[in-house]
């Protein structure tokens, strides 16, 4: 489980496949084991990882950019993410 306020400051490397190592500490911390799902998120010109459990959590709010991912997203099980991000982000006026 994460502490709260506890920061951590690590360097990854990209490999020339655009993949990253998550560090052990930091996999522990957060409590991702296996072959665990994050969803990336940009925001404001940064990549921000989310336990998709977390963001599956999050969508029960009422914000308009989680109620639309909500109709849009989860009824196809996470299978065509990256077309529905799109489309949102699209009808959202970004």
């Amino acid at each position: 489980m994460t502490k709260p306020y506890n920061r951590k400051i690590r360097t990854v490397n990209l490999n020339e496949r655009g993949q990253i190592v998550i560090p052990e500490d930091v996999r522990k911390d957060f409590g991702l084991e296996g072959a665990a799902t994050l969803v990336l998120i940009e925001k404001r010109g940064e990549i921000v990882l989310k336990k998709e459990s977390d963001v599956l959590d999050a969508i029960e709010g009422e914000d308009k950019f989680w109620s639309i991912l909500q109709r849009e997203s989860i009824k196809k099980a996470w299978t065509k993410e990256d077309e529905v991000w799109d489309k949102i982000y699209k009808e959202m006026g970004k």
